[in-house]
């Protein structure tokens, strides 16, 4: 494998020249590229005829260049023909017209040089795609560039040889001879590629500061020496100066906008010295025939005598050809550059031509001493670029922060001379007072003050002009003439140990009076309700007791089952129908009383100057009667009960915590009475009390200690003389307290929430010895539980109910659920939804003690119903021809029309049995049949078969 070149000055010279290398006949395969410096096509088509007629074997390929450097020269005028040649190689050439770009090949493992002119460089990428190559673009002189294959020369097209072989190592790289100089620059005027402004110099001033008069004065020549770098997304762009204008612009190579970042770059010897070594050592480790390198023909110019050093140095390494082009081109296969300023090389041996290692000599001592010099030239200028950049960048880093400080503070940020005038404000007086900063700058500051604030205002700025930082409070007036308040902090401005100002940082505090205000205001009252709360409460409570010679009324308001509503509807409904009942407590009580939201559904009431008992009584009574008008939310109708508790001062105790406890107390024995009760305290209430807290505590001990048991009451058929049915009734036998009535601890359920869990537990209970009965024989034999109102209404019920019944097996027919009126009442929509659910499971409804609650007619034609049971009182005095006998019978005639069966309850004699049989009710339940039994004597009397049963 050889390389070596020839400059044609004459055709007839390059015959000569090619006779004289017998190689070129004898070589498997001849490589020849052909450089036009002079840019006249048809020389250059005259030199590849005679060429390619010459050697038809060869591949050639060629280019206009801006120079070359070769055999220790540089050329720049006429052609160059540079020839390799190969023992091994294969060679193939391609061309690629511009019209016609497509990619003839794709092998990783060959290495592709080509030249490109007058295609676009992202699109030669586009076309190798993979392929490794090196090369570049044709350079254009006076418009005209070219590229040569074989005979042909074309302006527009890639021309390119594929090199590749098992015995020819080949290897390509690049490097980058220069560093960033310096800070960069911000282009304040530009259009297109004329550069008229860089940071407010025209761009002659521009180059005089930082590079000299003599640069500035030599442009565009000297321009290349230590060159321009446009950054721009991402990539470093080098630019040229074609021309300087008289008005201290430049026209440059490339196309600048306002904004542009430019930089100046060096040549880095240093880099240069390593690349050499790393050259070096591949030839004596392996050896180095030939190597071909290109780059931009400004590289040159910016390495200057550096350059020469570097390419001399190679020509000792192996035969070395750089071509100068208008940009070069790298591509690894993955990733392309082009025209950053590099040099691209391109190395090749074949195997069997292999040199063993040779030890090169040092440099001459001339060249040594050169190459230190530039060597610490280069050092020094990095030293000093990177010292600046340093200084720089922390000048740029503080500057933006007290920039961000400044402008994006939310607060007034501003400065004032030693006479008080303004001279800078940020954009936040805008939004804080109006004003634009036009309006403000130059002014004295005490004209933007409140006359009330003004001469403390002198006084604070006086302070601070002594070196005294200031913080106050002070009013400014705002463009609408509105005073706004401010805490304002004025710090002395020191330079050169001298104070030349002040700045001053306002913040404006009427949003946090605001808040203070709000904050205090939700200290004392309800947020839903807008009322007193409990600390408010109990302050004025306090206050009233002062006053030991005025009597007062303490009162507890409760809502009855409110939290159902809750459950049922959700919380946020639930407050829109509590602020409905707040607003009819507060039309009861007037002006008479205080009125406070204590917690939950829970209202205390302050009543003083009270002069009797009986004016707390009739207050508590406007009360009830306010809110027995159902409340209307979302077209349903809600029915709301209370129970009142009263404790009187100086009566029912000297203090607050004695009156609020002893009104809590009446208003649980009120509870305790039912609906709408009112009740004052007395002293008995606090035993009770206490047997209550007693009380609760063994109930829910009661199902895990099993102390609960059922008993069941007989339901009969009157025309069959049968029991068809029996109602469940739960009984709790407590060991130190007895058999404890359901009228004292069903209540108390309730209220204590423990009611669900103790009706689960009589539901199973009761389904499971109904499928032991009907086990023993009584298929049709029903059983009736009872539902409690917080049962009904959990979400939970419906799930419970079908799980009784698959642990049991008892059939859903087999169970009757009874309900009240007031419990499906609370949520009409939600409970016809539930019962219509349960009745399609087959379970049948009934609607207990009928004629105690609000016995609404459409009432009973809306909701789905099965039966209906008459209330025990209704019962209790019934004559053949009394009041209670003509409610009875109508009920009786209503139902018969709405489908419904009737089941009377409380039947305690013969007597009240024959009437209401007369009257057409066929079922019944009292003692007269059977009072409640266990489920032993339940047992026997179902065996019995007699009628009347037997007690």
């Amino acid at each position: 494998m050889r390389t070596f070149s020839v400059k044609v000055s004459n055709e007839d010279n390059l015959f000569d020249d090619m006779m004289n290398h017998s190689n070129l006949f004898q070589a498997h395969a001849v490589l020849v590229q052909l450089f036009c410096f002079s840019h006249n096509k048809e020389r250059t088509a005259r030199v590849a005829k005679i060429i390619s007629e010459f050697l038809p074997h060869a591949v050639l390929i060629g280019t206009t260049a801006e120079g070359a450097y070769c055999e220790n020269s540089l050329e720049t005028e006429g052609i160059l023909v540079s020839f390799t040649t190969f023992q091994d190689a294969e060679l193939k050439p391609f061309e690629m017209e511009g019209s016609n770009l497509r990619k003839p090949f794709a092998d990783p493992k060959e290495l592709v040089i080509l030249f490109n002119s007058e295609i676009d460089d992202r699109t030669v990428l586009e076309t190798m795609e993979q392929t490794p190559f090196i090369g570049g673009k044709a350079t254009k002189r006076n418009g005209i560039s070219f590229v040569v294959s074989g005979q042909h020369v074309r302006t527009k097209g890639i021309v390119g040889v594929r090199i590749s072989g098992e015995s020819v190592e080949m290897n390509h790289h690049r490097e980058a001879f220069w560093k960033p100089a310096g800070r960069s620059f911000e282009v304040t005027q530009a259009l297109g590629s004329r550069l008229f402004e860089v940071e407010g110099l025209s761009a002659v001033k521009f180059y005089e500061k930082y590079l000299g008069y003599d640069v500035a004065n030599r442009l565009p020549e000297s321009s290349t020496y230590v060159p321009l770098i446009q950054l721009l997304n991402g990539k470093e762009k080098p630019i040229s100066v074609l021309e300087k204008h008289r008005d201290g612009s430049v026209t440059v190579n490339t196309l600048l906008n306002q904004g542009s970042k430019l930089q100046f770059f060096y040549g880095d010897v240093t880099q240069m010295s390593m690349s050499y070594e790393r050259l070096k050592q591949n030839v004596e480790m392996d050896g180095l025939k030939t190597l071909f390198s290109f780059s931009s023909a400004s590289l040159p110019k910016l390495l200057n005598s550096g350059i020469v050093h570097y390419f001399d140095r190679l020509e000792k390494v192996c035969t070395h050809t750089s071509i100068l082009l208008e940009s070069e081109y790298y591509s690894d296969g993955s990733s392309f550059y082009y025209n950053e300023n590099q040099m691209v090389f391109a190395h090749f041996n074949e195997k069997h031509d292999k040199q063993k290692g040779v030890r090169l000599l040092p440099l001459h001592n001339q060249e040594m001493n050169d190459l230190d010099g530039l060597m610490a030239l280069s050092h020094l200028i990095k030293a000093s670029t990177e010292e600046l950049e340093t200084l720089n960048t922390n000048l740029q880093q503080s500057e933006q922060r007290f920039k961000s400080l400044f402008e994006q503070n939310p607060n007034l940020v501003y400065s004032v001379d030693v006479f008080g005038k303004i001279t800078s404000v940020n954009p936040a007086l805008k939004s804080l007072l109006g004003y634009s900063s036009e309006e403000v700058m130059s002014k004295h500051s005490l004209q933007f003050v409140s006359p009330s604030d003004v001469e403390m205002t002198r006084d604070k700025f006086h302070q601070t002009f002594q070196g005294m930082a200031q913080t106050y409070d002070a009013h400014l007036v705002h463009k609408t003439g509105v005073d706004v308040l401010f805490t304002i902090t004025n710090i002395p401005i020191l330079v050169n140990g001298e104070i030349t100002g002040a700045y001053g940082v306002a913040k404006s505090i009427m949003n946090q009076r605001k808040a203070e205000e709000k904050i205090a205001h939700l200290a004392y009252y309800d947020v839903l309700t807008e009322l007193p709360n409990r600390l408010l409460f109990e302050k004025l409570l306090n206050e009233s007791l002062k006053n030991t010679e005025e009597k007062l009324a303490v009162m507890f308001i409760d809502l009855d089952r409110f939290k159902l509503i809750n459950d049922s509807l959700g919380h946020q409904r639930g407050d829109q129908i509590l602020k409905q009942v707040t607003t009819r407590i507060k039309e009861a009580i007037k002006d008479d009383a205080v009125l406070a939201r204590f917690g939950g559904d829970e209202f205390t009431v302050l009543l003083p100057g009270l002069t009797c008992e009986k004016d707390a009584l009739m207050l508590a009574k406007r009360v009830v009667e306010h809110l027995k008008q159902p409340i209307l939310f979302d077209d349903v109708e809600y029915f709301m009960t209370v129970g009142i508790g009263i404790s009187l001062f100086p009566l029912d105790g000297q203090d607050l915590d004695t009156l609020m406890k002893n009104a809590y107390i009446a208003l649980d024995r009120a509870k305790q009475q039912g609906a709408n009760y009112i009740e004052f305290y007395t002293d008995e209430m606090t035993d009770e009390a206490f047997e209550r807290l007693e009380l609760e505590s063994y109930l829910r001990r009661a199902i895990e200690k099993d102390e609960l048991t059922l008993f069941y009451q007989p339901q009969v058929n009157l025309d069959e003389k049968k029991i068809y049915a029996c109602e469940a009734l739960i009984r709790w036998n407590h060991p130190k307290l007895g058999l404890v009535s359901p009228a004292q601890f069903i209540p108390l359920a309730e209220e204590t929430g423990l009611i669900e869990e103790i009706g689960i537990w009589v539901l199973n209970e009761a389904c499971m010895q109904t499928s032991r009965w009907q086990a023993l024989g009584y298929d049709d034999l029903s059983i009736s539980v009872n539902v409690s109102g917080r049962q009904f209404q959990s979400e939970k019920f419906v799930g419970s109910v079908r799980e009784a019944l698959r642990a049991s097996g008892l059939s859903p027919h087999s169970l009757h659920l009874e309900v009240t009126e007031s419990t499906t009442l609370v949520n009409t929509d939600y409970s016809i939804s539930m019962l219509n659910e349960l009745r399609g499971m087959g379970i049948k409804v009934s609607i207990d003690d009928f004629g105690t609650g609000y016995s609404s007619l459409s009432y009973l034609k809306d909701f789905p119903l099965d039966i209906l049971k008459i209330d025990q009182s209704f019962i209790r005095n019934l004559q053949e021809n009394n009041a209670d006998a003509a409610i009875v019978k109508a009920v009786i005639t209503m139902c018969e029309g709405l489908n419904l069966s009737i089941v009377a309850e409380g039947i305690e004699t013969k007597e009240q049995g024959d009437i209401i049989r007369s009257f057409g009710c066929n079922f019944a339940q009292g003692f007269f049949y059977s009072k409640p039994l266990n489920k032993d004597r339940f047992e026997k009397l179902l065996l019995s078969k007699r009628f009347p049963l037997a007690t």
